[in-house]
C-alpha cells in the first residue's frame, strides 16, 4: 500500500523520474532490496510501514543498510513513512525533487492539482 501510494501520489503525480523498484543489492546481511532507487541521482527511497519495524533492532538494521549504501555507492537514503506519502505528498515530492535536482536531475516538478505547490523548488 505504501509503495503504491508513493508511486501514484508522489512520483507520478508530480512528474518525478521513474525510480527502479525492488532494486537488488548484496549487503552485509545478504540480499537486500531497495524500495525505490534513483541510481543515476544517488538517491534511495525506503518506504517504511509498520510491518518489519517493530523494534529498535529493526531500525538499526535499516540504518546499517543506509550506511552500507553511503559507503559503497555514495547514495543517500530518504526514509519515508505513511505521513510523508499520504498526508503531505506534495511537500514530499518537492523535497525528493530537490535532492534529485541537486544530484543532476534535469526535470521539473509539476503540480498535481490546483492547490499543489510542489513545482516551487
Amino acid at each position: 500500500m505504501l509503495e503504491h501510494g508513493y508511486l501514484t501520489k508522489v512520483e507520478r503525480a508530480h512528474g518525478l523520474p521513474a525510480g527502479r523498484r525492488q532494486s537488488p543489492r548484496t549487503g552485509s546481511t545478504g540480499n537486500q532490496f531497495r524500495d525505490v532507487e534513483y541510481e543515476a541521482y544517488g538517491l534511495v527511497v525506503e518506504l517504511d510501514g509498520a510491518l518489519g519495524h517493530d523494534s529498535w533492532r529493526d531500525e538499526a538494521r535499516d540504518t546499517d543498510r543506509e550506511l552500507d549504501d553511503l559507503a559503497r555507492l555514495g547514495s543517500v537514503t530518504a526514509r519515508l513513512r505513511f505521513h510523508q506519502v499520504f498526508d503531505t505528498p506534495c511537500q514530499t515530492a518537492r523535497r525528493v525533487g530537490r535532492i534529485l535536482t541537486r544530484n543532476g536531475w534535469p526535470g521539473n516538478l509539476r503540480p498535481c492539482g490546483d492547490t499543489c505547490e510542489a513545482s516551487d523548488r
